[in-house]
């Protein structure tokens, strides 16, 4: 028998799909099951059989002698289609140029569509330059899906290079894209709730590298639980990172954007900022280890809702983080919370600013102003209640105020600062000036401030502040208001209560 009568129903004769090596328990079971499933044994031979099975061809002869085929029944069996391994851009129908600096853009364009189409779809990456203008996870040409219910969104592909450093997707010049979109679908099509979304997209281990006049790194929109991780970014032409959110309207139509993870990026000389918010609506999900270095205007420009980063870090921009008031008032922007955030060499103003917002929280960052900025504004603007700045708590860290800027502040906290709580921070003034205490390096123009430091705290007639010990005497508060706190009397501490009128209450000694 020829090698093509042998293979001609089969996968490609290759190292890696012999009939006559062992195959996986997952391709054993296949096979058997779309036999049985085609009543087509009696036609297949001893050696195929045995070639299947991974049994003798004697063995095999006396198994396919006694199977008689299965009755036909009322429909045909379904058949489906299984891909056992990732397809690759190299696939032979894809037509791959291997010549260096060719165009593959419509080569992995290909491959990712394909995927797209197969339930558990799964793009391998191989190493090495990749030119391409633009790629995309694109659902807004696919058929719309209900407003509710099943199936709850695309179930978009997974799409992997061989390492952050190994596999480089690479910006043709003269593009003006963007580099990589995911996006499900926009406008009236976007829906209130999870369908018509892109889901479960994973794009990992690669690079990307922009073009001058280029467009941003990732595009996002209109997307849930998808992850983005093990990427290296650099030189866009835009931002590194673009969410976008531009349809809000409560209960009808929202690109939604929560749930989805930014875990170990690096995003180096962006033209744009690090990581940016369209700032129409909020926007939810978490980032750890997302790094922004060196961006032509910020690190990270976030209009924020249950958003949460973790040991990320902006160097050298305008601003380290900036965090917005969304345009559209009916979406909440509240729950930013920053962990172990650092920001260091911010070229104006502040190297984080908190401009609007509900109940944020950040714990322990770490402030290194070494271009001049302030280390923290709040609330800062004309008094405004939709940019408000209500119940933002701040806990411990490190504010490493640099003598040599005179007028550099750890703290401003300006008009819209509401309620705003300051727990055992660090303020240090680097060079050990005397003349600048950690009261002077404090600006609060908010409204009820409250400073608890280490040793001793400051009071504003806003309102009053917790203090651990104050040596002067508690100040009388203006009206509708009671301020607290520990003074000296004698040689002996007590805490008292001190009213408008004048009233003096001895809480504790």
């Amino acid at each position: 028998m020829s090698k093509k009568t042998e293979s001609q129903n089969d996968e490609p004769v290759s190292s890696e799909n012999r009939p006559d090596e062992k195959g996986t328990g997952r391709r054993l079971f296949l096979t058997g099951a779309a036999i049985a499933a085609a009543g087509v044994v009696t036609a297949v031979g001893p050696a195929r059989i045995a070639a299947a099975a991974g049994m003798t061809a004697s063995s095999a002869s006396g198994a396919a002698s006694g199977v008689v085929a299965a009755p036909p029944g009322p429909k045909p069996p379904k058949q489906l289609t299984v891909n056992e391994k990732p397809i690759s851009p190299l696939d032979p129908e894809f037509h791959y140029d291997r010549t260096p600096g060719a165009d593959n853009t419509a080569a992995v364009q290909a491959a990712i569509s394909k995927a797209m189409t197969a339930p558990g779809g799964e793009v391998s990456l191989p190493a090495g330059e990749i030119y391409v203008t633009a790629l995309a996870v694109d659902y807004r040409n696919s058929p719309t899906q209900p407003v509710n219910g099943l199936p709850y969104g695309y179930a978009g592909p997974k799409i992997t290079g061989a390492g952050m450093r190994q596999t480089k997707i690479i910006q043709i010049a003269g593009s003006t894209a963007d580099i990589f979109t995911v996006c499900g679908q926009v406008d009236s099509n976007a829906g209130p709730a999870n369908n018509n979304k892109a889901t479960g997209v994973t794009i990992a281990d690669l690079e990307l590298t922009g073009t001058p006049g280029g467009g941003n790194g990732l595009y996002l929109r209109s997307l849930v639980n998808c992850e983005f991780r093990n990427i290296w970014m650099q030189k866009t032409g835009k931002s590194g990172i673009f969410r976008e959110r531009a349809t809000f309207v409560g209960g009808v139509n929202d690109e939604y954007s929560y749930a989805n993870s930014f875990n170990k990026i690096k995003i180096v000389s962006p033209g744009g900022w690090g990581v940016q918010d369209s700032g129409i609506a909020s926007i939810g999900g978490s980032m750890t280890n997302v790094e922004a270095i060196s961006p032509g205007l910020g690190g990270f420009l976030l209009a924020p809702t249950n958003m949460t980063l973790l040991d990320c870090q902006a160097i050298g921009g305008t601003v380290g983080l900036r965090s917005v008031r969304n345009q559209t008032l009916r979406s909440v922007n509240s729950g930013l919370t920053l962990l172990n955030f650092r920001s260091e060499g911010s070229r104006e103003g502040y190297e984080i600013l908190i401009e609007a917002g509900i109940s944020h929280m950040i714990v322990n960052p770490n402030f290194f102003p070494t271009s001049g900025a302030h280390c923290l504004g709040v609330g800062l603007g004309d008094e405004n209640s939709d940019n408000y700045v209500r119940n933002l708590t701040v806990v411990g860290g490190y504010f490493g105020v640099i003598s040599k800027f005179g007028d550099q502040k750890a703290m401003v906290l300006g008009p819209n600062s509401r309620n705003t709580r300051f727990v055992n921070p660090t303020i240090e003034l680097g060079g050990g000036e005397a003349a600048r205490t950690e009261e002077s390096l404090i600006s609060d123009g908010g409204y009820r401030t409250s400073f608890d430091l280490p040793g001793y705290t400051s009071m504003t007639p806003q309102g009053y502040t917790t203090q651990n010990r104050f040596a002067d005497s508690i100040p009388t508060p203006a009206a509708d208001q009671v301020n607290e706190g520990w003074e000296k009397n004698g040689s002996t501490w007590q805490k008292v209560a001190v009213f408008p009128d004048g009233r003096r209450v001895v809480i504790a000694s």
